[in-house]
């Protein structure tokens, strides 16, 4: 027995659904591409989609809003030490309101261009660090199209470092939830440089050490010096002394006195 046939019209006419009875107790239903819904390569997203998402893909790509992220970055830390990174997006109309969200000094602040849309994720990772949340961090900006994301960076290795900000906005799906897809991805460098300062308290504590013992040991020495310097001034006095005391008992003699003669006389 023939139930009938039912056709639903999907995305743009781009799918029909047949549902073909045979009985009563059999009901089987196929679904069937038209040649207008083929699988085709999508510039929009970069990556294989049916020819009616990629329209829809393409028209949301075209009509993304150009914008700026504003954050302020350390450029340098202490080992250990833990800091707030603060993204602030928004509609590029409304700069100022970015900027004033990241913070009042905004010589310091850093910007970057980026395109904005309904749905975008931010992400935050290096290897130098310990970053909470970690991972992508995916929100739903309203109309003004203005959000912020803020990370808890802990530095855990010393020297040179590096960080990577990731922004995507996000395609939506036909039933305008999510897509997997990304209309756009920009990501940024941010370097770090990671000083242990403890690590040089000890290593000047060290040399302090070593320059008091080097004095210490001078010391010694000086007194060992000095002690030396008395001994021999004790002895040249001494070598004097009896130098001279040998030239005074000469000079006592009588001038041209004969020898004393002490033999016996002879008969």
């Amino acid at each position: 027995m023939d139930y009938g046939e039912d056709t639903y019209t999907g995305d743009n006419a781009a799918e029909n659904v047949e549902a073909n009875a045979t009985g009563p107790e059999s009901n089987v239903v196929t679904v069937n591409a038209s040649a207008g819904d083929e699988t085709v390569f999508c510039e929009a997203v970069d990556q294989d989609a049916s020819a009616s998402e990629c329209r829809r893909y393409t028209r949301e790509r075209a009509n993304l809003q150009a914008g700026l992220g504003v954050f302020e970055a350390p450029k340098e830390m202490k080992l250990g030490e833990s800091r707030d990174l603060v993204l602030s997006v928004g509609k590029k109309a409304n700069a100022e309101d970015v900027h004033a969200t990241v913070g009042t000094e905004r010589a310091k602040h850093v910007e970057i261009t980026t395109q904005v849309g309904h749905y975008m994720t931010a992400t935050l990772s290096g290897g130098g660090f310990d970053i909470t949340p970690s991972g992508p961090q995916a929100k739903t900006l309203a109309a003004d199209r203005s959000e912020v994301w803020q990370w808890r960076i802990k530095a855990k290795e010393e020297g040179a470092q590096k960080l990577m900000l990731t922004i995507s906005v996000d395609a939506q799906a036909a039933d305008g939830s999510r897509s997997r897809y990304d209309l756009e991805t920009k990501a940024f460098d941010i370097a770090v440089n990671v000083t242990d300062s403890e690590r040089r308290a000890r290593k000047a504590q060290e040399i302090k050490k070593s320059l008091d013992a080097g004095t210490t040991v001078l010391s010694g020495l000086e007194k060992l010096f000095i002690a030396l310097a008395a001994v021999v001034v004790a002895l040249g006095g001494v070598w004097i002394a009896i130098r001279t005391f040998g030239k005074k008992k000469d000079a006592e003699k009588p001038k041209g006195e004969a020898p004393k003669d002490d033999r016996p006389k002879k008969d």
